[in-house]
């Protein structure tokens, strides 16, 4: 499996599109696949606006899922993405304070922080210890090459006090907002369980919050730095989440089939 994984390279990057609609037209034959696609899509959307949608989109979810598993063996093809607003990550941050970046499992999100550092940002990334273990499958330990070619990676054994001492002045902490949790919170109208960890932690440092969204335009598609939300404008750590969730929310309803895995990215409260 790991020889087939690394085979992905070899294939030129321009060659991948056709070859995975390709794929896909195949794939989607069958019934077993295609329901496994509109599950993911169902999850994501179904208490949204965009419910009617699902049919249609698993379609282009399934694309997007597998031209994001060829192409983190192509990182110049993911790690050059357009950045609309960086200076909130460089000229207009505090250089006293540490910054939280919240982001999500959204697009080319592997190659996020080699295209912000090409910008001129300067981050780490809190990346999970099992992912970044000698014995992790070939996809996963590719996966987080690619993120290190932007960051410096801490892994989160060392859990809040490591991440707090390691928020020091200057220090840019890239966190995901869509990993499974224990605090309830809503997204996109459906309740689940996600983490508390980047609105806690930033509320605990003082810490300023800039979110980094994947957006689509008459241009293409590229990321955009949002001017940072301060911790002290909100009564609580979850009003500061709940205000972090709805703006990333926003960016997923506009492009949900390039979401990765949502029903592995939250806690469930129900069955589906």
């Amino acid at each position: 499996m790991d020889a087939m994984q690394r085979l992905r390279s070899v294939v030129p990057a321009r060659a991948i599109p056709g070859l995975v609609e390709r794929r896909v037209d195949k794939l989607w034959q069958a019934p077993a696949f295609r329901a496994a696609q509109v599950r993911q899509m169902q999850f994501l959307l179904g208490e949204s606006e965009r419910a009617g949608e699902v049919p249609q989109l698993a379609r282009a979810y399934a694309e997007q899922s597998m031209l994001r598993s060829w192409l983190r063996w192509h990182p110049r093809a993911i790690t050059q993405q357009r950045v609309e607003g960086i200076e909130w990550l460089t000229t207009r941050r505090d250089p006293e304070r540490a910054t939280v970046l919240s982001f999500m499992h959204h697009h080319r999100f592997e190659g996020m922080f080699a295209s912000l550092k090409r910008a001129g940002a300067d981050l780490t990334v809190l990346a999970f210890a099992d992912a970044m273990a000698p014995e992790a499958p070939a996809y996963l330990r590719q996966h987080m090459r690619v993120v290190g070619m932007g960051a410096t990676l801490l892994p989160t054994g060392g859990g809040t006090d490591a991440v707090l001492e390691a928020l020091r002045p200057g220090v840019t902490m890239a966190i995901a907002s869509d990993v499974p949790g224990r605090t309830t919170v809503e997204f996109l109208g459906r309740k689940v369980l996600g983490s508390f960890g980047a609105a806690r932690i930033a509320t605990l440092a003082n810490s300023p919050v800039v979110l980094v969204r994947a957006v689509r335009d008459a241009h293409g598609h590229h990321l955009r730095v949002d001017p940072p939300l301060e911790p002290s404008e909100f009564d609580s750590p979850q009003e500061l989440l709940s205000e972090m969730l709805r703006r990333h929310g926003e960016s997923v309803l506009a492009w949900p089939e390039a979401v990765d895995t949502p029903w592995a990215r939250w806690g469930h409260l129900e069955e589906e």
